[in-house]
């Protein structure tokens, strides 16, 4: 990699067994230029591809998203203050490396800034039914952020002012195939059931109105589980209020995916809601072992 780059952002990567993603990931990093790898223990060609393609390799055995991202603040040595935080399936575009060269023209004041990613599937951008704009946390200065774990991902903490990236970085979330997809979703279900128990279905007209968009999505999402019929109305949502069926199989194959999740999800939260026997609770528990270190 070229040693001249005027973006004074370093690039930490997520990975476990990532062979597949982890080379054009870090290649749609070059103009970046500081990129390191933090692995969670692969036994494929992760680590090594990795450093032949310029990135520094770091492991840290996965705990949670959350656990993750402040080892790498704690723990890696990057060259510059702020970080993007990316996983394996997941790409820089030019037009996104042109926005963070214009951001950092000055010195922002910010603590972080999300950004939106555009997801894809049977090589093709779900713009309808892929729920465009989603914004995530990614871009952040190492010493004003820290991450608490919630459900399957993470939420931010910080002191400061959170900004707005609007130029998406693309997420392959299907590259490794859908088996591996559903394996992920599977655990992803049960952690989402377990947090949708702990924070309870009540919302706040604070939240379900706030102009946080975060908080708004958040919220909706706790509120989903006292309708019935979840998984189909998804469908109906995905589908026809956004539009989904215009994307063609890649529309109707993810919305049959999200169906599949969102029933696992169920299944599990009213489990827990009546209380479970020994044997649903196995079910629980063996559900979310073993499947780590890419964010959907």
């Amino acid at each position: 990699m070229s040693e001249q780059h005027s973006i004074p952002v370093s690039v930490v990567i997520l990975t476990l067994n990532e062979e597949i993603n982890v080379a054009d990931c870090i290649d749609s990093c070059s103009e970046l230029g500081d990129v390191h790898v933090l692995d969670s223990g692969s036994t494929d060609r992760t680590r090594e591809l990795g450093e032949a393609h310029g990135a520094t390799v770091w492991n840290n055995p996965f705990e949670s998203f959350g656990a993750q991202r402040n080892w790498a603040i704690d723990n890696i040595t990057v060259d510059h203050d702020w970080i993007l935080h990316l996983d394996a399936d997941e790409r820089v575009t030019p037009e996104l490396v042109k926005a963070l060269r214009e951001l950092f023209k000055s010195d922002p004041t910010e603590a972080g800034f999300y950004l939106p990613n555009k997801l894809m599937l049977m090589g093709r951008w779900l713009k309808r039914c892929g729920g465009y704009p989603t914004y995530q946390m990614r871009l952040f200065h190492r010493d004003r952020m820290r991450f608490q774990d919630y459900g399957h991902g993470q939420r931010e903490l910080t002191d400061g002012e959170i900004g707005t990236i609007n130029e998406p970085y693309l997420h392959y979330a299907f590259s490794k195939g859908v088996s591996d997809w559903l394996g992920k979703h599977n655990r992803y279900s049960t952690e989402e059931a377990n947090q949708a128990i702990q924070a309870g279905t009540h919302v706040g007209l604070g939240d379900l109105f706030s102009s946080d968009r975060i908080r708004r999505r958040r919220a909706l999402k706790r509120m989903s589980f006292r309708l019935p019929m979840r998984d189909k109305l998804r469908v109906i949502q995905l589908l026809i209020l956004q539009g989904g069926i215009l994307e063609g199989r890649a529309g109707l194959m993810y919305a049959r995916l999200i169906a599949i999740y969102e029933r696992m999800t169920n299944v599990k939260y009213r489990l827990l809601r009546r209380g479970t026997s020994g044997f649903e609770s196995d079910l629980l528990r063996r559900s979310s072992v073993d499947e780590t270190a890419t964010e959907d």
